[in-house]
């Protein structure tokens, strides 16, 4: 009869089976023949053509092999391959690996000796981490090249190859890698010598970026060498790209925002600022959040998307630092008292060499129900908040040591009982205040309600600082 109707092929020919080779199956058919009164199935041509072809894929003849090893090294088999192959495999593992140890201790060696002779340190850190995936690619080549003698079967040898391809993909990926790192470290050396805090926020972050770029390229190069359609997975990926990214919008809005953080430089690492309710300084700046270290050492972790949008005020910029406060006097200081104090408090902030001139004030400003209030209202010229501490603070010593001088006292919040016991004001201290107003009223000469420029010149930069006593004094020339 004839073959069947439905396999596509001609009515005279029948497929009996396939037989996989590396370069695609090869169908086995029938053709039938006449033969007298009737006719018979015989291989076909193009199957007979074939023969050579799949001889050399699985006719394999062991020669010498067969003379010196057992019957059992060849009758074994695992996953169509034969015992003694097994074997061959194990060895030229273990031979790949020595031969990737040696090769790459030689080839690193005569790198070094030119690496030794360039006056840059990157290529030397860069040799020596480069050690370890450039010996697991040469053992991966010299693992492929023993095993091209071991006379493997097509699928096998196929299998192989691919797996070769991708671990020297995998090689050639961990080598990248650590040449990012090498690279990525020394833009961070060169770049903080010039600014610190661009450095630790910008190259961690390139650092990220250039090794997602590298795995990302290294994954597409794997699928392709394994045979898959890369441009329809890539078509696919582009489709699904819309849903992916409705799905991770957050995530998208928190990366845009990070890099706005970026380029925009309204903080960097290193820096103290209050963002919204949170204060404190700033630990990373990541693709998706920043950290904030508070005062009480807790870690604030923030999404960039908020923290791009908050209102951030950065602490470490400041040009300089405010010095304010009030200074409640008692009710019994006298309007002369109240004019000394403006006076001395002033010349205390024009002679102090940390004390800018523009703006400083002194100012009587209110009376309130138990104190006559001056307003103390300048600027010290420091960015560090520790020494602006020192140096409020010994401002502040210098106001009271002033107060007491007049002969007035700081108003309390409470209710006093003077009896008459007590000394009461000082009465000396109170007249010699008043004759020092009276004697600039007479001479006009009085400061107020402001400093001349003349009387400014006379007492600017006189006051000593550190005080005398301190530790850090130094006597003014």
């Amino acid at each position: 009869g004839t073959g069947s109707k439905d396999d596509g092929l001609d009515p005279e020919l029948e497929r009996v089976g396939m037989v996989r080779t590396p370069q695609g199956e090869v169908p086995i058919l029938l053709a039938r023949t006449s033969t007298g009164p009737g006719f018979e199935w015989r291989f076909s041509a193009d199957t007979v053509a074939a023969i050579p072809e799949l001889h050399a894929v699985y006719g394999r003849e062991h020669g010498w092999l067969e003379e010196h090893l057992p019957a059992p090294f060849f009758e074994v088999r695992l996953l169509e391959v034969e015992l003694w192959q097994w074997l061959g495999l194990l060895l030229a593992v273990i031979v790949g690996s020595i031969a990737g140890y040696v090769g790459s201790a030689i080839l690193l060696r005569v790198m070094r000796q030119v690496a030794r002779r360039t006056k840059t340190v990157w290529d030397d850190e860069l040799l020596a981490r480069a050690a370890s995936p450039v010996r697991f690619g040469l053992s991966v080549f010299a693992f492929y090249a023993l095993a091209q003698i071991l006379d493997l079967n097509a699928l096998v040898a196929g299998f192989l190859a691919l797996a070769c391809k991708a671990l020297t993909v995998v090689a050639a990926t961990w080598l990248l890698l650590r040449m990012v790192d090498v690279l990525a470290e020394a833009v961070h050396r060169n770049l903080g010598r010039r600014d610190t805090n661009t450095a630790d926020t910008l190259v961690p972050i390139g650092r990220r970026v250039t090794k997602a770029f590298v795995i990302a390229i290294a994954l597409v190069s794997l699928v392709h060498n394994l045979g898959f359609n890369v441009a329809g997975i890539l078509a696919g990926l582009g489709v699904g790209g819309l849903a992916v990214a409705l799905a991770a919008q957050k995530t998208l809005e928190n990366l845009f925002g990070g890099i706005t953080v970026l380029v925009d430089r309204s903080v960097e690492v290193g820096q103290t600022c209050r963002v919204g309710e949170h204060f404190g300084t700033v630990e990373e700046i990541g693709m998706r959040s920043t950290r904030l270290r508070t005062l009480d050492r807790t870690l604030v972790t923030i999404a960039n998307a908020e923290f791009s949008a908050a209102r951030i005020e950065n602490f470490s910029r400041r040009d300089q630092m405010r010095l304010y406060t009030v200074l409640q006097l008692g009710y019994d200081t006298t309007p002369d008292q109240l004019r000394y104090l403006l006076v001395e408090l002033r010349k205390v902030l024009y002679a102090h060499p940390k004390v800018t001139h523009d703006p400083c004030r002194v100012r009587f400003t209110a009376l309130n129900a138990y104190s006559l209030d001056l307003e103390v209202f300048a600027f010290v010229d420091t960015q560090d908040w520790n020494e602006f501490l020192g140096i409020r603070e010994e401002i502040y010593l210098r106001f009271i040591d002033v107060v007491a001088a007049s002969g007035a006292t700081f108003a309390y919040p409470s209710q006093t009982l003077y009896l008459g016991r007590d000394g009461g004001r000082d009465l000396a201290k109170s007249a010699a205040a008043e004759r020092a107003v009276q004697e600039w009223r007479e001479a006009g000469k009085l400061p107020l309600p402001e400093f001349p420029p003349d009387a400014i010149a006379a007492i600017d930069d006189t006051l000593e600082f550190p005080p005398k006593g301190s530790a850090l004094h130094r006597p003014k020339a």
